[in-house]
This record gives structure tokens, C-alpha cells and sequence, in this order.
């Protein structure tokens, strides 16, 4: 199983409901695209210096499957969606047992 974090930051002044309509739009995904095994989203409470905004995480059951969701239009579009507000974005991806 191959999982896929990935941590967003946004920019200051970045409207609550950009941020909750993202993750919306990325929730559904789910049902959209296929092989995506796991999508959950995280949203920080902390805000602290060190905090990302949100962070994202999936599992796929291979890295072909990470690459055609990463090529699929509808991902791309949420992708352009969100860009604009971002300021910065981080991943891990790392082969790695199912979390029970």
C-alpha cells in the first residue's frame, strides 16, 4: 500500500469556506476517481508557527495508481481551484502496512 501525505499552507486571508469547499470538492473525489483506497483530511487546530493549514491523506494500491489520480482531470481542476490560495505544499509517500 503505498501512502500519500500531502500538507497545505495557505495564504493569510484565505476564507474558511475556500478551505471547507476544497475539502469538500477533494472528498469526493473518492467516488470519482478510481483506485484512491483511503482519503481522509486533517485540519489543523493548533495553528501554531509550525502548523500546516490541512493535510491530506491517501493510500493507493500502487504508484501507477497515485499517477493516474494525480493526471485525472477532475483532480487537476480541483488542483487550478485551489492553487491560487496556496503558499506552500509538502508530501510524503512511503510503501507502508494498512492502518487498522
Amino acid at each position: 500500500m503505498l501512502n500519500h501525505y500531502v500538507f497545505i499552507k495557505y495564504a493569510k486571508g484565505t476564507s474558511d469556506d475556500h478551505i471547507s469547499e476544497f475539502s469538500r470538492r477533494m472528498l469526493a473525489l473518492r467516488n470519482s476517481i478510481p483506485g484512491i483506497e483511503h482519503l481522509e483530511i486533517g485540519h489543523d487546530m493548533l495553528h501554531e508557527a509550525r502548523s500546516w493549514h490541512l493535510m491530506l491523506i491517501m493510500r493507493f494500491g500502487s504508484v501507477e495508481a497515485l499517477r493516474l489520480y494525480q493526471r485525472h482531470p477532475e483532480h487537476q481542476e480541483l488542483m487550478a481551484f485551489n492553487q491560487p490560495h496556496v503558499t506552500e505544499v509538502g508530501a510524503v509517500d512511503f510503501f507502508g502496512n494498512d492502518v487498522a
